[in-house]
């Protein structure tokens, strides 16, 4: 009876979890009345005192919203990166963009997999860039803003909601992303401004919470075979140990290809794969998750020569599960200076434009170039590695 009673809570919670999972989006940059009673910070104008206060849906000014407010005119006019301000969850960031400072930049960090949530609400037309933290593009999304927007506080069930207008055009967007650094690009393009219209306001608000349980794999990587690969084992770390017991909560054995952002039965080629449960959602955080790699294989060198002066030929053994092959040519035997490295899709390669009589080091090895797929776009390609081929020595005519 027991039994029964566990299985039946188990079928009601995970229930529960898809509602949220379906308008979890919307309420994402929801704050808690409670919240917002003790941070938020308003400042009405005087020519709005003799507004009616007993309306039920009442327009407040901008605001700065969160643990650490700060006045507008202190919003530091951050069009870099290296400027780029620190993303705080659900704080409410109101800039002003000009013609000369037509970009913003947020910065975030994740040390697990988590859920970043981003709003931006403006009447200008607007692109929202989603970055690495090399400031590679990972998503885009472009806000066509129309109109002009408000901020409504609507004491409804036990939230309150960042509300545009009827007019305005706010956009959100939710994202997985793994552990590491990244970036939001905010800008507004040049030919919207004038004499007339000088600044544009943009309002912008996002978070980032690690998705949960916390998921450990008994190993991280593996080199490719050809062969389908056993599954990794699977350890949960929880905030708070779930109310059922844990036999009767959904396996973690469900792989999604990162490329295509869809499931997969094995874990085969060359590439990157989320393991997770099966109602694991991109773009609604759904249940925790962990990433495996499937490097490709260590590199094999057939042979060095040098057969003209000044050059060297280097010829790779085939690798046609990678396809791509990078060489390194240096004075060093450590790599660690003087290096001179080329990316090819060839097996054999000539390296130019070295110097006569001189011993040179080589080594190579094997990559293939994959994306990953988001909810709002393609990541360029990105490379993934396999192991150095054993060093070789030659001596350059």
């Amino acid at each position: 009876m027991a039994g029964l009673t566990a299985i039946l809570t188990c079928i009601i919670r995970r229930g529960e979890e898809m509602k949220k999972r379906i308008y979890g989006i919307f309420c994402v940059l929801c704050i808690t009345v409670a919240s917002f009673s003790q941070e938020a910070v308003a400042v009405e104008p005087q020519n709005q005192m003799a507004e009616n206060l007993s309306s039920d849906l009442k327009p407040l000014p901008p605001v700065i919203v969160g643990p650490q407010e700060q006045p507008m005119e202190s919003q530091p006019s951050n069009t870099t990166m290296k400027t780029a301000v620190q993303l705080v969850g659900n704080k409410l960031y109101s800039d002003e963009f000009t013609r000369e400072n037509n970009k913003r930049y947020y910065k975030f960090q994740t040390e697990k997999m988590s859920l970043m949530a981003f709003g931006v609400n403006s009447k200008a037309e607007s692109t929202v860039r989603l970055l690495d933290g090399r400031g590679r593009q990972l998503t885009m999304r472009r806000v066509n803003g129309y109109g002009d927007f408000d901020y409504y506080k609507m004491e409804l069930g036990e939230f309150s909601l960042l509300m545009p207008s009827v007019d305005s055009c706010y956009l959100v967007g939710a994202e997985t992303v793994e552990p590491g650094n990244y970036y939001i690009e905010v800008s507004i393009a040049k030919k919207q401004f004038s004499k007339k219209v000088t600044s544009i306001r943009v309002d912008v608000m996002g978070d980032v919470e690690p998705l949960e349980p916390f998921v450990k794999l008994g190993r991280m990587s593996s080199v490719y075979t050809g062969k389908k690969i056993k599954m990794p084992s699977v350890k949960l770390v929880w905030k708070r140990e779930p109310s059922v017991d844990q036999k009767y909560l959904d396996s973690y054995d469900t792989i999604y290809d990162m490329r295509t952002g869809k499931k997969v039965k094995s874990i085969k080629k060359i590439g990157r794969y989320i393991i997770s449960t099966k109602y694991y959602e991109p773009d609604y955080g759904g249940d925790g998750c962990a990433i495996f790699t499937v490097t490709p294989q260590k590199g094999v060198i057939k042979n060095v020569k040098s057969k003209k002066r000044g050059q060297i030929q280097v010829t790779a053994k085939s690798n046609t599960a990678a396809g791509r092959y990078q060489i390194q040519v240096s004075t060093d035997r450590s790599f660690e200076k003087d290096v001179k490295e080329i990316n090819t899709k060839n097996t054999r390669q000539i390296v130019k434009k070295l110097k006569s009589k001189q011993t040179y080091y080589v080594r190579l090895r094997y990559y293939k170039n994959v994306s990953k797929k988001y909810v709002y776009g393609q990541s360029k390609p990105q490379p993934i590695y396999g192991a150095w081929s054993k060093t070789k020595t030659v001596i350059c005519k």
